[in-house]
């Protein structure tokens, strides 16, 4: 993907200029990375104040748009033959955005009308915050029609520019921003970009132009849906008759999305490069996480940079709330020093904020480390100070429109990503217990749990059968515990704690597709990790039987038809989402009991100074 430079330009420095595929994906946006650097022969010059302008060009050829390209967003299977302007205006996901016929909208309708609202709350703040006249936004709803012939597009104050090479080819200029989403009109063409570097004070280029001539334009696979399967229950072992009130339902969805940083060529061969592209994955996976419509999102693996510019502000437009807490060591990339970790989204209009917790679970494992042997401590360092953390959110239900009086009830959702290295057992069983015997404390006050994330750790495995059954499967060795973890640990189960697929498997009239894709020996999934080193279930969802109810989950995926493994065209990311629907099962009187939790300490700040 070598970049081509003019010959014009000043020959002390040069810039470099690279997207991270060379094969652009219709409606993902690329953010070319570019850097201004000396010459050999210059190297005791020093970089002169510079702006980078950009300029994006279509190329034109004789084959006009190819409408069969473009999908309709709902049907799969159907082409597109309307889009919808407001999700342009309020630069949603313009691949959401498409339907084949004014029917499929009208159906749509009531899901799709609540991003514009959350997307025009959104602009609308920005615009306030910066002191601007704040537009109004109309959304079009189903009593508006448009032909079924016409797609609305934007328009570009560029469109008449024009380049036209040597050799007679003609380029149409189509933006002048940094980044740039290709349209359907990009579709078959190839896309150039044209970059320089301005000196502020003087006005002429620092260096050569550097133009980049990328593939053809694609329209990426279809995204297969998955629904969801309700439980059918004859009886509840809780006791407890849960309330038929559906403002005591919410959705749970957990996901490890797979960092930029870690999804390498070399690590994923099998994976086209367009399709492992941060860009691509990053818009392929919000448009996922939309569709599910969860209302509580815990998501592992979350890229600090990314969750800033792409993550963060896309679900803030579709209602989401969210927290977030990075791992304790940054890792260099070619460009920055960068770093993941856990974020836990909600809907702000059906949830708020009691209080949070951060377990950085280095720290809790110091007094530890601290308390060893002189000749232990190196490789107790080693071992068990590792950058995995954990986030801890209360939240409260929001008292809204047919809700009921009093006192809104409480859930408590942890997330977190267990330290993965396979040589070290005892960190991962370090690192649970002390997740649990944190959370004991909230379970106490009668405030139902769910513990979400990429636990790396098997099915019957210490770690999983100490939260799902409060036993240990084996018993530690010299070897799986060379420092004596399990001797220090004073592991506190919580009893009513029960995996959610585990518990779905255990529901009556399952279907036998479904059955297939499970063990029926450890009744959870046959995997939620694939890759081709690698297949096996690594991702959780528990919650306290005592106090909810499982209603629902997110069916899982078939592995032959996944082809070589994970990430892929379709799925992007190694593992897969899992999701449960839920009901509040306690008395109403319970939730009186939940008051005073936020007055109290952090539970693993107190457990650290112990």
């Amino acid at each position: 993907m070598g970049p081509q430079e003019s010959e014009t330009g000043s020959d002390k420095f040069r810039l470099l200029v690279k997207l991270s595929s060379n094969t652009p994906v219709f409606g993902c946006r690329m953010f070319p990375i570019v850097r201004v650097s000396r010459h050999q022969s210059f190297l005791q010059l020093e970089v002169p104040p510079h702006e980078l302008t950009f300029s994006w060009y279509r190329e034109q050829t004789s084959s006009s748009f190819d409408r069969e390209k473009v999908r309709c967003s709902v049907h799969l299977d159907m082409l597109a033959k309307m889009q919808c302007e407001e999700c342009v205006k309020l630069n949603l996901s313009v691949k959401g955005s498409y339907h084949c016929s004014n029917s499929c909208y009208v159906d749509a309708w009531e899901k799709h009308k609540v991003y514009h609202r959350y997307a025009a709350e959104t602009v609308s703040e920005t615009l306030s915050n910066n002191q601007q006249e704040v537009r109004n936004i109309k959304s079009y709803g189903p009593d508006k029609y448009w032909p079924e012939s016409d797609f609305v597009v934007g328009s570009s104050s560029d469109k008449n520019e024009k380049v036209m090479e040597p050799d007679g080819k003609i380029w149409i200029k189509v933006s002048s921003s940094k980044s740039y989403a290709p349209t359907e009109h990009d579709i078959g063409h190839r896309l150039r970009l044209e970059c320089a570097a301005v000196d502020c004070s003087m006005g002429t280029n620092i260096t050569p132009v550097n133009i980049t001539v990328t593939d053809p334009v694609i329209y990426p696979p279809a995204h297969p849906p998955r629904s969801t399967i309700k439980c059918v229950w004859k009886s509840w072992n809780s006791g407890l008759e849960a309330h038929s009130s559906s403002d005591l339902t919410f959705s749970v969805l957990s996901y490890n999305i797979l960092a930029g940083i870690y999804a390498t060529g070399n690590r994923y061969s099998y994976c086209p490069e367009w399709a492992l592209s941060w860009e691509y994955r990053m818009q392929n996976i919000i448009n996922e996480i939309i569709e599910y419509d969860a209302d509580i999102l815990c998501l592992q693996e979350v890229q600090r940079d990314h969750f800033e510019d792409l993550l963060k502000p896309a679900l803030a437009k579709c209602g989401y709330s969210v927290l977030y807490k990075t791992k304790t060591k940054e890792v260099y990339t070619p460009n920055q020093y960068t770093i993941d970790g856990c974020a836990t989204f909600y809907r702000r209009d059906k949830f708020k904020e009691i209080v949070k917790y951060e377990l950085e679970y280095d720290k809790s494992a110091l007094p530890f480390v601290e308390a060893l042997e002189p000749e232990l401590k190196k490789d107790g360092r080693f071992r068990l100070l590792k950058d995995n953390v954990a986030l801890v959110v209360i939240l409260e239900r929001v008292k809204n429109e047919g809700s009921f009086d009093g006192n809104q009830p409480r859930i408590c959702v942890a997330n977190t990503h267990i330290h993965a290295s396979e040589k070290f057992p005892d960190v991962k069983w370090f690192q649970v217990v002390s997740l649990i015997n944190g959370l004991g404390t909230i379970a106490n006050s009668k405030i139902p749990l769910l513990i979400c994330g990429d636990l790396n750790s098997l099915p019957l495995s210490n770690p999983h059968s100490f939260i799902s059954k409060g036993i240990l499967q084996s018993v530690p060795n010299k070897e799986t515990d060379p420092l004596g973890v399990y001797q220090y640990l004073r592991p506190r189960p919580i009893y009513k704690l029960k995996s959610a697929y585990a518990c779905f498997f255990q529901s009556d009239g399952i279907e036998e597709q479904q059955r297939r894709k499970m063990d029926s020996e450890t009744m959870e999934p046959i995997f939620t990790n694939f890759t081709s080193e690698f297949t096996g279930t690594l991702d959780y969802i528990f919650f306290t039987v005592n106090s909810l109810r499982l209603e629902s989950v997110l069916e899982l995926l078939d592995k032959e038809a996944l082809g070589s493994g994970l990430p892929s065209p379709q799925w992007s990311s190694d593992h897969i989402a899992l999701m449960g629907s839920f009901t509040f099962t306690l008395e109403r009187s319970s939730y009186q009991g939940q008051r005073l939790l936020p007055y109290l300490p952090s539970p693993w700040r107190t457990a650290a100074a112990q």
